[in-house]
């Protein structure tokens, strides 16, 4: 059985290659060969937190919390609401305490997720994506 850490990635990595967008976009995973298309596309990135100790027991589970990072680049010199409507169906994509399970690990996600401010990069327009979650393992 693959870690806890596994786990959580793995829940959270077949919520977004579950994701469908029209048009459909491809996505860059962590720490995989890449070639951005100058059209669009997302980028995800995992980002786990400190783990908490809640319970008293030696082998009772931790909160585990971090965000899932899903970056939304559209191409760039278009209206900015194409990559806000991306954003948005993406933050929808993941609702407040929507259940990604993998194994014996369940990872929830713990609230609205965060669609911040777009900035332009070199050749697109970035519109940043967070979700927040929290596992007890």
């Amino acid at each position: 059985m693959p870690s806890i850490e596994t786990q959580i990635w793995l829940a959270l990595k077949a919520r977004v290659a579950a994701l469908t967008l029209t048009p459909a976009l491809p996505v860059a995973w962590p720490n995989e060969d890449f070639i951005k298309p100058i059209t669009g596309y997302l980028r995800v990135t995992h980002v786990p937190n400190v783990n908490r100790r809640l319970f008293i027991g030696s082998t009772e589970p931790h909160q585990r919390i971090g965000l899932l990072q899903v970056d939304v680049f559209s191409k760039k010199n278009q209206d900015a609401s194409v990559a806000a409507e991306i954003a948005g169906q993406v933050a929808a994509w993941f609702p407040t305490d929507l259940r990604m399970t993998y194994g014996t690990v369940s990872v929830r996600v713990t609230k609205a997720p965060d669609v911040a401010q777009a900035i332009a990069d070199d050749t697109h327009w970035l519109a940043p994506t967070s979700v927040e979650y929290e596992c007890f393992a």
